[in-house]
């Protein structure tokens, strides 16, 4: 006979099995489709369960995304672990598999992409939402910037940019990518996001030569 559980260990259990059923029932009918009492009956429990863990839907869609950007994280640590052990590779090598890295996720975890875009756009309506949101949003740009900032330090290069603004750069052409992958299944720029993480024209001295961007190696 098991044990039974104590009342901190049943509100832990019952809070995965609703975070569990949230992210199933959000991506099935969308984030404003997707009511509480749905949750509930996909969680197999009575709203009131549902509300001794979460003030409302928001409230629950922010856990979720918060649980989803440390999954992320651990993904991103992983990935730098590799060109460590790797011993490093040129800046262009790295970008490129950095970008390789997120057009995989993203192809693997489309729906919820478009998921994250439209509760963005909820938010930003709601100025105390979108400040919730905004600080979340800030833990996967500084995620991010510890990726690019690994990769060119691993290169003994310096970035022509800070790697936040870099990341920001990276997770905003991302998104767009999300909705031109909505109606072109062939449209991620891997190319693109590698291009923009070594640079922008208008942020540093261009080559003379074809166009390309210098990038400056640590003295």
């Amino acid at each position: 006979m098991s044990a039974r559980l104590t009342r901190p260990e049943r509100s832990q259990r019952n809070r995965a099995l609703v975070l569990a059923a949230a992210r199933r029932a959000f991506l099935a009918r969308g984030y404003h489709s997707a009511s509480l009492e749905q949750i509930a009956d996909e969680a197999g429990f009575s709203k009131g369960v549902v509300y001794s863990q979460f003030e409302n839907k928001a409230d629950l869609f922010l856990a979720l995304l918060e649980q989803r950007i440390e999954e992320r994280a651990t993904e991103n640590a992983r990935f730098v672990e590799g060109l460590v052990a790797g011993g490093g590779c040129s800046v262009d090598r790295g970008l490129r598999a950095l970008a390789e890295h997120v057009t995989r996720r993203e192809r693997a975890d489309a729906e919820w992409g478009l998921l994250v875009i439209e509760f963005r756009v909820h938010a930003a309506r709601n100025p105390e939402l979108n400040l919730r949101y905004a600080s979340l949003h800030e833990r996967t740009l500084a995620g991010v910037a510890r990726v690019v900032d690994t990769i060119y330090e691993q290169a003994g290069e310096r970035p022509p940019l800070p790697p936040a603004d870099l990341a920001r750069l990276l997770l905003t052409v991302s998104a767009g990518a999300r909705l031109e992958h909505a109606t072109n299944a062939d449209v991620l720029p891997v190319a693109l996001l590698a291009e923009l993480a070594a640079g922008t024209p208008s942020s540093f001295d261009m080559a003379s030569a074809g166009g390309r961007p210098k990038r400056r190696r640590v003295a």
